[in-house]
């Protein structure tokens, strides 16, 4: 899935606090001086554009923020099915319901597990996810719990119900001058050859709109470039390589293209 670093909460009321008590600094005497450079330091961060944080290749611990709604379209050159080289693809479209920061937030989805045009939407399945924020806005711990191939249809039907365990923080490399990352680490019931394993992740922003990602899916590791589209809010393009060390014999190339339109219903978000 593709993300950017949590903003506002704390760090918005050091900003508001910052632009109030600028103005009277030289007047400040003692230890009731402001910390000035500290103060100058919180509204560079406001005034600077997010990074682009991304992961590939693994679940996360967020959910989407409620109102939100989301689709993405991927294509890969192998199926991973039949070990053959021919070119598919998959879609999912879903929503967030809930407030994590407050209670539980919840993800729903409806993937799609093959868009060819002889047996489009032959094959698919139905997603749950709900996940809930500790702390405050700044500590940004994030866990989720979610579910996959639930009703499923047609190929996907004899898989089983897949659970998902992660959690995910984000931060700043070197400080809150640094680039922005994320951490995942979790456990799959079907990561490992049909059987629990551990899943992890890092994601570094690099510029506005380029990040770039590793993972560990339980049997294999991703490498993923995610790109937000100037101009088109709310749209990003990532590039994954799967199994990217060949160690299940299904190195594969997935590129998608995600939309998210944040308050699409009026619940928050």
């Amino acid at each position: 899935m593709l993300a950017s670093v949590p903003t506002g909460g704390l760090r918005g009321w050091t900003i508001v606090a910052a632009s109030a008590l600028l103005p009277a600094t030289a007047l400040a005497q003692g230890s009731d001086q402001p910390d000035l450079l500290g103060l100058l330091q919180a509204l560079d961060l406001a005034s600077r554009p997010s990074a682009n944080v991304t992961m590939q290749g693994i679940g996360s611990g967020t959910v989407a923020p409620g109102g939100t709604i989301f689709g993405s379209v991927s294509g890969t050159d192998r199926r991973v099915d039949s070990g053959s080289d021919d070119v598919d693809g998959s879609l999912s479209l879903g929503a967030g319901f809930g407030d994590a920061a407050t209670g539980i937030g919840v993800q729903a989805s409806l993937n799609v597990t093959s868009v060819e045009d002889r047996d489009f939407g032959d094959s698919g399945y139905l997603s749950l996810k709900f996940g809930h924020r500790f702390g405050d806005p700044d500590l940004n711990l994030h866990a989720a719990i979610g579910f996959d191939n639930i009703a499923a249809w047609g190929d996907a039907s004899d898989n089983s119900i897949e659970t998902t365990v992660a959690l995910t923080t984000f931060g700043y490399l070197g400080g809150a001058w640094g680039k922005p990352y994320m951490v995942t680490l979790g456990v799959g019931s079907d990561a490992r050859d049909g059987d629990p394993g551990l899943i992890a992740g890092f994601g570094l922003g690099l510029t506005e709109y380029l990040g770039a990602s590793i993972s560990y899916s339980g049997d294999y590791s991703n490498i993923g470039l995610g790109v937000k589209v100037p101009g088109a809010k709310g749209v990003s393009l990532a590039l994954t390589c799967n199994d990217v060390f060949d160690e299940e014999d299904s190195r594969r190339a997935t590129l998608s293209v995600s939309f998210a339109l944040k308050n699409a219903f009026g619940l928050g978000g």
